[in-house]
């Protein structure tokens, strides 16, 4: 008999239920053990022709955002810094994005991370063209101190819209089990060629999701092949991690000019609000320094 069947702990009885529903079971062992997981498309639950919307909708809209022309993603060349701006936010710009967003697969995984309660936060889009340069090894539980790393506190949840083949490509890469760390990476841990840890490449088809614990460290290769790699990629978040009102659209410039240390601490200096699709790296940056130190 399965323990689900006595139903008596509701939120993982059902949890369970969709996991042995859409064959699961090996992408969350990966999960806890690896801190990543790629369920392949043919586990996605996925429309006909999702995945070529979905790329065509990200394509569509970078096109209209940022008034470049991008064409065929297989031959294409665009300017990287065109492609790169103006990437957030995209639910209300085609309903794919909302499928994206709300796929029972991906839906079903996101909440074995980080509970029912689970918030979505966020899309983004990557496009990457040839000749880009690669990412050095980071955690994206920005904000997340060490020692914090017994559950996941956000994940990422990434829409494969291109083959990922090989190197050639410029996958993501990780570090295997890096999540059990607790902590993000430190400057001298981060560079792809000096660290001294081993990390995989993510290999995949179009139309996979590949999903990791947000403290999972993970970086990118640069990409030598023509064409772009087209990624969509999605933030959620336990509830905690999102604040309950916005206080710095809220509260007045006269009382924020009084009291500059409110200003502080209603999180003016974290994350902006005013331009969430192209936010400012000064302002963030101290919020990420929190996940290499308590005190930051």
């Amino acid at each position: 008999m399965s323990l689900a069947e006595y139903q008596v702990y509701p939120d993982v009885d059902n949890l369970m239920a969709e996991i042995k529903q859409y064959d699961l079971y090996e992408h969350v062992v990966e999960l806890e053990a690896y801190g990543m997981t790629i369920v392949p498309p043919e586990k996605m639950q996925a429309s006909d022709g999702f995945i070529e919307r979905l790329r065509e909708a990200i394509i569509k809209t970078c096109e209209k955002r940022n008034g470049c022309e991008i064409g065929d993603y297989r031959t294409a060349s665009p300017a990287m810094a065109e492609v790169s701006q103006n990437s957030w936010d995209l639910l209300e710009e085609d309903e794919v994005f909302v499928e994206a967003a709300i796929n029972p697969v991906n839906v079903a995984l996101v909440r074995w991370l980080l509970g029912q309660s689970a918030v979505f936060s966020g899309q983004t889009w990557i496009i990457k063209g040839q000749g880009s340069d690669g990412l050095g090894l980071h955690s994206d539980s920005h904000g997340i101190p060490p020692g914090a790393g017994q559950i996941a506190h956000m994940c990422n949840a990434s829409w494969i819209c291109t083959d990922y083949s090989g190197s050639e490509d410029g996958p993501t890469v990780f570090v295997p089990g890096s999540h059990h760390y607790g902590r993000a990476t430190l400057p001298h841990e981060s560079d792809r060629d000096k660290t001294g840890y081993t990390f995989v490449p993510l290999i995949a088809k179009a139309g996979s999701l590949a999903i990791w614990n947000g403290a999972t460290w993970h970086a990118s290769e640069p990409r030598t092949n023509p064409g772009l790699r087209v990624t969509l990629v999605q933030n959620y978040m336990r509830s905690y991690m999102r604040p309950q009102h916005n206080y710095e659209q809220g509260t007045s410039p006269q009382l924020l000019e009084k009291y500059p240390e409110l200003k502080r601490l209603i999180g003016a200096a974290l994350y902006p609000y005013e331009d969430s699709q192209n936010p400012d790296r000064q302002r963030v940056a101290p919020f990420m320094r929190t996940g290499t130190d308590p005190f930051a």
